[in-house]
């Protein structure tokens, strides 16, 4: 049964131009544009009021913003900061942090010092096919210099956003379990890099069992770019992902700007509805805003 929900949206981005830098707009790393062809139309200035302007169909009462690449993270979450206090968005934020690097501590410390810093986040999808190489590096795992990274951000206190493919869940085992008091986001439904029967099977045992890990949570952001923007394309995906982990460890997330160039807020969430019209009452509050508000320590309504 579908219902009215007051959305979180768990997953968004901002994009300050000309007062940021951010070097994968002038990069333009393939990667990107292998995901979508037209991703460098979503590069251009992106504020607070733009966002507002392409949810304003949906309930969203609250949002997550997330890094997006600036070539300074401490300056983007200082303006970010500075968002949230003049208007009120975003109400969290997912900060850059390159655990390996030397200045670590002294951007953990800038971090704490800004209330809307919540999460921290790295990518490190990296696959055998350069093209799906969105991380620098393939053996952070393997670093005792990101390793001990790892250590600060969870003393911390932050959440930390995982970015792999579902290839890569395995590995992610042991950090998972050395850490247990750190919430880990898995981002993007644990990305497959296979969407064939086979793929969705292996997807499928990978994602159960990270789930079997009580501190890693699910974020669905990127669902359009991943699998297409039909109810038939993303079906199978978003329901057997919320059937692992339930609706108390999954969040949805817009994804915007990038997924508004697949289709608008009011498609996507009728959408996703769609796809979860078993859920009840209860549990489509807690996959549509609940879940978030707890891992983001978000106050309640």
């Amino acid at each position: 049964m579908l219902c009215e929900v007051d959305i979180v949206d768990a997953h968004h981005h901002f994009l300050n131009l000309p007062d940021l830098a951010y070097p994968w707009i002038d990069n333009r790393p393939p990667a990107l544009t292998a995901l979508l062809s037209n991703y460098y139309d979503a590069a251009r200035r992106y504020l607070p009021h733009d966002y507002r302007a392409q949810v304003d169909g949906i309930p969203v009462a609250a949002s997550v913003a997330c890094e997006f690449g600036a070539a300074d993270g401490v300056a983007e979450a200082l303006w970010i900061q500075q968002c949230a206090d003049r208007v009120g968005v975003p109400n969290a934020f997912i900060a850059a942090a390159q655990l390996e690097s030397d200045g670590l501590a002294d951007v953990l410390a800038r971090y704490r010092d800004l209330p809307v810093v919540q999460a921290v986040r790295q990518p490190l999808y990296w696959a055998e096919d350069p093209v799906k190489r969105l991380g620098a590096r393939g053996d952070y795992l393997s670093d005792p210099a990101w390793l001990r990274g790892f250590e600060k951000v969870a003393d911390a206190g932050l959440v930390w956003e995982l970015l792999v493919y579902d290839e890569q869940l395995p590995d992610m085992h042991e950090l998972i379990a050395a850490f247990p008091d750190t919430t880990f986001v898995l981002e993007a439904v644990g990305w497959p890099v296979d969407l064939t029967a086979d793929g969705f099977s292996r997807w499928e045992e990978r994602l159960g069992a990270v789930s079997q890990f009580p501190n890693v949570v699910l974020k669905f952001q990127g669902i359009a770019l991943i699998f297409g923007t039909s109810l038939d394309a993303i079906g199978s995906w978003v329901r057997t992902a919320l059937r692992i982990f339930g609706a108390g460890r999954c969040m949805f997330a817009s994804h915007y700007p990038i997924d508004h160039l697949l289709w608008d807020s009011d498609t996507m969430v009728s959408t996703v509805q769609a796809a979860l019209d078993d859920l009840s009452s209860a549990e489509q509050a807690l996959f549509f805003g609940e879940t978030a508000r707890r891992v983001y320590r978000l106050p309640a309504r």
